[in-house]
């Protein structure tokens, strides 16, 4: 069996992939169509409940660096 050899690679200037952003800025976008049109009173609802989700997690990230943080300044104390 026979390898064939890796030809080197040469840049032609080509571009891969468009660096400048695939819809624009964002400022420049056009809204979504798909928007659900909220109530007031469903809006409120909508953010308590996204309260009420992430605040155990966020609690708890927020012990576990206070707990390391205190281990840390007792640990250094010395």
């Amino acid at each position: 069996m026979s390898k064939k050899k890796k030809q080197p690679y040469v840049d032609d200037g080509h571009t891969v992939y468009s660096m400048d952003g695939v819809d624009g800025p964002i400022w420049k976008r056009k809204k979504s169509q798909n928007n659900a049109a909220l109530s007031g009173k469903e809006r409120r609802a909508a953010i308590r409940a996204a309260f009420q989700t992430f605040a155990p997690i966020f609690f708890g990230v927020l012990a576990c660096f206070s707990a390391t943080a205190l281990l840390l300044f007792f640990w250094l104390k010395h």
